[in-house]
């Protein structure tokens, strides 16, 4: 009975362990198919087909769009040029960096294929004054001298001739013609300041470049941010220096206080631009009184509340810079003194300036500090500092020079640091506005 039992337990072992064998192989059995893909791969060394993707629709040519101009934008039209056969292509590839010079008297042509609205010119040497003769209506132009000229058309026309003066040849570098509508933000129109009014702000720099390294966001705050009349007068004028690339600078000054945010036009004392290594050196070239005479002029013509200029110790010891801080200590003084300079005082009157302010002057205790770091509306959400570094940009000829920048804090020509020199209202108290205590009520040009 026994021996009966274990048989039967031995058998049915010998079927479970059966029934396990043949499910164990059952899953681990490969297809048909893929055991002849495999065969092939081993005995052909063919690659698996890739799964077909599915038939794509052929894509549509592009059709380029054209960008609409704003509603109300002028339209920059495009000009045939004529001067007495000559068609310069100087005066049409929108850089300043080529010219064509005409000799006195020419006539050039201009034509569009619809009326001409404005102009914008820009003239490699100072024009003066031009006609200009549109359906035979003569206007008179040039009268301002300015470099870069904006000319509203009394008569619009498709055909315009520029009458060029008789007596000198001209260099034009650039002419632009616009139809109606509101003009690119690159085009200048400058005007002068209206002496009536008087400036609130008259800024000396020794040369092209030195208002925005040496002060920073001042020109974009107080013109644009706070809307106030600021006016730039330089001492040095690179036009009239002999280096190659110096005739490109005055048109450079003028881009970038442009970007700045000043649509006065500039004032510049005519002497060349010296390199000057003392203020002694810088003396022997200019003399003493020559820069003072001209600061003299500007502060009775234009009456400022302010007058701003450069350090004592010419920034980084440059002689002029020294030559222009010293001259506008002595100017403030002989402006309000009939009996100095009596040439300017009979043509302008006398003004006695309420404040002065030198870059770095003084106690740095001091100081006056300026926040050109505010993000302000009025310029397109940017602060002063970023518009004045981008406006020293349109300085090209000088960003050869790595160690010129506008200067930040802790830089030891921090544009941001201002001392005042002299005063009719007392200290200031907050020591951060240039303004504090004054007002053209408190100081009316009479």
């Amino acid at each position: 009975m026994k021996r009966k039992l274990l048989v039967l337990i031995i058998i049915l072992l010998c079927l479970l362990l059966a029934v396990t064998l043949v499910v164990f192989l059952g899953s681990h059995t490969v297809p048909q198919s893929a055991q002849k893909s495999e065969t092939q791969t081993v005995t052909e060394g063919a690659k698996p087909a890739p799964t077909p993707l599915p038939t794509l629709l052929p894509a549509p040519e592009a059709v380029p769009v054209p960008t609409p101009l704003p509603q109300g934008a002028a339209r920059q039209l495009a000009l045939r040029v004529d001067a007495g056969g000559v068609s310069p292509r100087a005066l049409t590839d929108g850089n300043y960096y080529t010219d064509y010079t005409f000799p006195a008297g020419t006539t050039i042509t201009l034509e569009a294929e619809e009326e001409i609205v404005s102009l914008y010119i820009i003239f490699g040497s100072y024009p003066d004054e031009w006609t200009l003769l549109s359906d035979q209506t003569r206007q008179s132009c040039g009268q301002d001298g300015f470099l870069h000229e904006y000319v509203a058309l009394d008569k619009p026309s498709a055909q315009l001739q520029l009458l060029l003066p008789d007596d000198h040849e001209v260099m034009i570098r650039d002419i632009y013609a616009y139809s109606d509508g509101y003009l690119p933000t690159s085009v200048q129109t400058w005007s002068r300041l209206d002496e009536r009014d008087g400036a609130d702000i008259l800024l000396f720099s020794t040369h092209y470049d030195d208002e925005l390294l040496f002060f920073g966001g001042l020109i974009p705050y107080y013109a644009t941010v706070r809307g106030l009349r600021v006016q730039v007068a330089y001492m040095t004028s690179n036009y009239l220096t002999d280096f190659s690339n110096y005739r490109f600078r005055p048109h450079e000054a003028l881009n970038g206080l442009w970007v700045a945010g000043t649509h006065f036009y500039p004032v510049t004392n005519e002497v060349p631009d010296i390199e000057c290594y003392s203020y002694e050196n810088a003396v022997e070239h200019y003399g003493e009184d020559q820069f003072t005479a001209f600061q003299v002029e500007q502060i009775r013509r234009f009456k400022p509340l302010v007058v701003v200029t450069q350090d004592e110790n010419g920034e980084y010891g440059h002689g002029a810079h020294i030559l222009t801080a010293l001259s506008v200590e002595r100017a403030v003084a002989a402006a309000a003194d009939p009996a100095q300079f009596p040439e300017s005082a009979e043509r302008y009157g006398v003004w006695n300036t309420p404040k002065t302010y030198l870059h770095l002057y003084g106690d740095p205790d001091e100081y006056t500090w300026l926040n050109y770091e505010i993000i302000a509306p009025e310029l397109g959400w940017r602060s002063p500092f970023q518009v004045a570094q981008q406006a020293y940009l349109q300085h090209v000829t000088q960003q050869q020079w790595v160690g010129f920048y506008v200067y930040s804090y802790d830089h030891p020509h921090d544009s941001h640091r201002f001392g005042l020199y002299r005063s009719l209202v007392g200290p200031d108290a907050r020591k951060n506005d240039l303004m504090e205590n004054v007002s053209r009520e408190m100081f009316p040009v009479e």
